[in-house]
Formats: structure tokens, sequence, C-alpha cells
């Protein structure tokens, strides 16, 4: 397998803790604070989910499908809450980034799964290497 599948899954994985730590900077804001910078964190976990989308594409993963349909749902389930948080409702705003980070995690474990069990791109040879040389079963 080439190496580029594995730099992308770092990457993300580096993304998604970046993405983690703002959850978390987050939660750690009084209600007042979290109720304002709840759209903010919404509008980062959308574009994040994009980016990720694009990835898990340009490496044509299988679970490129499931993942669409969960980031959907997750989308729409914090955009449908997103008025009444910020019109006061911290503990609901509260239960939905829990709620959310679980999902991410999951996310991040079956990527990771995902890109461990790729197999080459169509096109390009699938050789084993050993000490440099082409290993070719007999």
């Amino acid at each position: 397998m080439p190496a580029a599948p594995h730099v992308a899954a770092h990457a993300l994985r580096r993304a998604r803790k970046l993405l983690f730590a703002r959850l978390h900077g987050l939660f750690q804001q009084p209600e007042a604070a979290f109720v304002r910078g709840f759209a903010g964190v919404v509008a980062i976990i959308e574009a994040e989910l994009a980016h990720e989308e694009a990835v898990i594409e340009m490496l044509g993963l299988d679970c490129l499908q499931a993942r669409r349909a969960d980031n959907a749902f997750l989308l729409g389930a914090l955009h449908a809450i997103e008025t009444r948080v910020e019109a006061g409702d911290a503990e609901l705003g509260r239960t939905a980034m829990a709620a959310c980070a679980d999902l991410l995690s999951l996310h991040r474990l079956t990527t990771d799964l995902a890109v461990a069990q790729a197999r080459p791109l169509p096109g390009r040879a699938s050789r084993m290497r050993t000490s440099g040389r082409q290993h070719r079963p007999r």
C-alpha cells in the first residue's frame, strides 16, 4: 500500500485532535459563553466533516457512503437544535456536543481501520517489499 493513505489518515487524526480540543474548550465555558460559542463550533464541525469526506473520497475508502449518512444525521441534529441553544438551552447543547464527541471518536477508529484494510487503488501494482527488493510469490 502506498504511504499516502497513512499520511492522510495521520492528518485526519491531527485535525480530529484539534477539533476535540475545541469541543473540550467549549465544554469548559460557563453557560453564557457556551451558548455564544455553540454556532461557531457547529460550523467548525461541519467544515471538518466536509474535509474528512473529501479525504476519504480521494483515498477511495469503502466507508464513504456510510460516513456521509452519519455526518448528515449529525449535522442535521446540531442545526435543528442550534436556535434552542442560542436561546439559552445550554444543557441541550452540552448533551448534543457530548453525543457528537462520541460519534467523532467512533469515526476516528473506523477511519483508521478502513485505512489499515484498504487495498491499493486500481492501476497501482500491489507489491510487498522486503529489504528494498520486490517479493514475488512462487
